[in-house]
């Protein structure tokens, strides 16, 4: 029997019902659980290129021993960034149990990169710095070729590329198809692959750490670029409980907004964050004081995290009001960009089901900026978390935020 869950007044109850992952912390959800509640940074040199022009040689790499376990579980391509989001979906679609029903449920996909794909593109270019004659310009807007063989997909299959917001953003449309009545079933996720093009951009930003990313530390000097995939399953809760599927979690509410203030900085007042946890808020009707932990994005650059410091505390913080838990997943796993916002989400299901806070593991010496906030201590905290708030931004302003909320039931995910 389906575990009864609340669902948001007003609107029709959406629940995860399996999650999956690929990162730097290795392959599945647990690999990835077991990192972050141990506080363990995966971040680690670059074997991939070259990274002797670049102030930093570190970055998140899924590691060779969960590349080869890849081959034994999803077919060849030339993009490994297709084959980690077809093996998070596989995954998800396993623990959801939609590998083992008859039902013919409509299911869409809905996932987004960053630029996931362009190393296939590299290998294309000559030492003269054009295209080889037959390189396909199309690879791209395949990130979605292995998914079919993985889940019968009738639905939409849409690919979006809105920045590092994207993960969330693809959950957020994979909601709005279900409450539309086009999908039963949404495949909601994103995957990246590191390139020598995301090193080259972050280093003319002057952007990437020299060791480790810091977030939300006084001492922070950039970010760590990484690569995986993260996938969660959607659905109605009553198409769940007429499946006699169980529910991780809900999905209590989305928002997203953007500011459209420059190019690579957010606007220093966070209003668009401001405005995308209100719309989470409303719509989900809980009060600031309601939310439990909030899983930040985070980078740990100079110029995004005291921002958004602030637009937390102006959101959810106030007099009377106790300071809100936040901590930033970045320090353990580095930024997987257009995975970022699905692979912190699938974090935020596993920390409502455990019943643990993770921490900000690089954390030394707070921001002032922060003073507002309850920065989660390096190595976590144990509480009960039932409601989540997850954010994710990137480049030219847009924002998204998720607000998830825990199912009862089952805990071992």
């Amino acid at each position: 029997m389906a575990t009864a869950v609340e669902c948001p007044p007003g609107r029709a109850g959406i629940v995860v019902t399996g999650v999956g992952a690929v990162s730097p912390a290795g392959l599945g959800h647990r690999a990835l659980w077991d990192a972050v509640r141990g506080g363990r940074v995966t971040t680690g040199p670059v074997t991939r290129f070259d990274t002797s022009r670049h102030p930093s040689h570190r970055a998140g790499e899924i590691p060779r021993s969960a590349l080869s376990r890849l081959d034994s579980l999803v077919p060849p391509h030339r993009s490994l960034a297709a084959r980690c989001l077809a093996a998070a979906v596989a995954e998800a679609a396993h623990g959801a149990g939609l590998t083992r029903t008859g039902d013919r449920a409509r299911t869409g996909v809905f996932a987004g990169t960053v630029m996931g794909t362009r190393p296939v593109l590299d290998h294309g270019i000559t030492s003269a710095g054009l295209m080889a004659e037959g390189t396909d310009w199309a690879e791209p807007g395949r990130l979605l070729d292995l998914v079919p063989g993985v889940v019968p997909v009738d639905g939409p299959m849409v690919l979006l590329a809105s920045g590092c917001s994207v993960g969330g953003d693809a959950v957020a449309c994979g909601a709005a198809a279900i409450s539309e009545g086009e999908v039963d079933v949404a495949i909601c996720g994103g995957a990246e692959e590191l390139s020598q093009e995301v090193f080259a951009m972050f280093t003319s930003l002057r952007a990437l750490a020299p060791d480790v990313a810091r977030p939300f530390d006084g001492d922070r000097l950039g970010m760590q670029p990484a690569e995986g995939a993260a996938v969660l399953i959607l659905e109605s809760a009553e198409h769940c409980a007429a499946r006699g599927g169980l529910p991780l979690a809900v999905l209590l509410a989305h928002g997203a907004a953007a500011d459209a203030y420059h190019l690579t900085r957010p606007r220093p007042t966070g209003d668009a964050l401001v405005e995308a946890i209100g719309t989470c808020l409303r719509d989900a009707g809980r009060a600031p004081e309601e939310i439990d932990w909030v899983c930040a994005h985070g980078t740990g650059t100079l110029a995004s995290d005291g921002v958004e410091a602030r637009a937390i505390v102006s959101a959810l913080g106030g007099p009377g009001r106790r300071r809100p838990a936040v901590s930033s997943l970045k320090g353990m796993l580095g930024h997987t960009q257009g995975a970022a916002g699905a692979l912190e989400a699938v974090v935020a299901v596993l920390a409502m089901a455990a019943g643990h806070l993770p921490g900000n593991t690089t954390l030394r010496r707070p921001d002032p900026a922060c003073v507002g906030l309850d920065l989660v201590p390096p190595r976590g905290r144990e509480a009960s978390v039932a409601t989540v708030l997850s954010l994710a931004f990137g480049l030219g302003g847009g924002v998204s935020a998720l607000l998830l909320g825990a199912a009862g039931g089952d805990d071992d995910v």
